[in-house]
């Protein structure tokens, strides 16, 4: 499992208020080895400044000066959205960060997928289901990297299941020309039929320019199905929108992490 180092700012200057200068807090920093996990993940939350203290929220909701105050290493237990700010006298309170914390799910056998760019591959036959990644660095060995049209990824349950969701956990970062697909299509396996059956369809907008952040896209079925493969295709941007800098050029794509409710 790979850590994440972390550097710590203190203060972060801010605009002057009437007549005096005011400083608004740099924003905690979180320490933890994977957003995915089994049994329990713990988290630390980064902070140094004299007068000043961290507050934070399990829930998802943005924290104020009187939710929980941070004094230890938290133990997440369940899919959790931590949240976590800091406060201090005299001082702005600072920017929010937060990181989704995501439960391991149905037992995967084997996932099979297509070969991703050389600079960003992998070896590990786990790479998309072995609990480790959700973090921002793509050099740290937990990415798979596309650039080309079609990535197709057949997930082999160990049994068959009854599957209600999937989350697929990609990097968005568009000032690295990084997006999230075009569309993503998710299938079935139907023994009956003996073939692929089509469970869903969904297509992303590109508007506007989105903060750096992994994103964990939970596509949530219609109906529940009982089997033991699942296929996904996705189908990166293949061209970048002309309110970027790279636009008309082939947009990358990079994933982490698959499960399977």
């Amino acid at each position: 499992m790979m850590k994440q180092w972390l550097f710590i700012p203190l203060l972060l200057i801010c605009s002057v208020g009437y007549s005096q200068q005011l400083f608004q807090l740099a924003p905690p920093l979180l320490k933890y080895q994977s957003a995915f996990f089994e049994g329990s993940s713990s988290v630390e939350i980064m902070f140094e400044q004299p007068g000043a203290e961290v507050r934070y929220t399990l829930n998802g909701k943005e924290p104020t000066a009187n939710d929980l105050l941070y004094v230890k290493p938290l133990r997440i237990t369940k899919q959790t959205t931590l949240k976590a700010k800091a406060f201090g006298k005299n001082f702005l309170p600072s920017e929010t960060v937060q990181a989704l914390f995501i439960h391991d799910g149905k037992k995967i056998a084997a996932m099979d997928f297509s070969k991703p760019n050389e600079k960003y591959s992998s070896s590990i036959a786990n790479i998309l289901f072995d609990n480790t990644g959700g973090l921002l660095n793509i050099h740290n060995g937990t990415w798979l990297g596309y650039n080309n049209d079609t990535v197709t990824i057949t997930i082999q349950l160990q049994k068959k299941e009854k599957i209600s969701s999937v989350v697929i956990d990609m990097l968005q970062d568009e000032a690295s020309w990084i997006f999230l697909p075009a569309q993503m299509l998710l299938y079935y396996y139907d023994e009956q039929q003996q073939r692929f059956l089509p469970a869903h369809k969904e297509q992303f907008s590109f508007e506007k320019q989105s903060p750096k952040q992994t994103v964990a896209k939970l596509i949530r079925l219609k109906q529940q199905l009982q089997t033991d493969k699942l296929k996904l295709v996705l189908l990166p941007l293949q061209q970048i929108p002309d309110w970027h800098a790279g636009k008309g050029n082939h947009a990358w794509l990079f994933i982490d992490e698959i499960k399977a409710y």
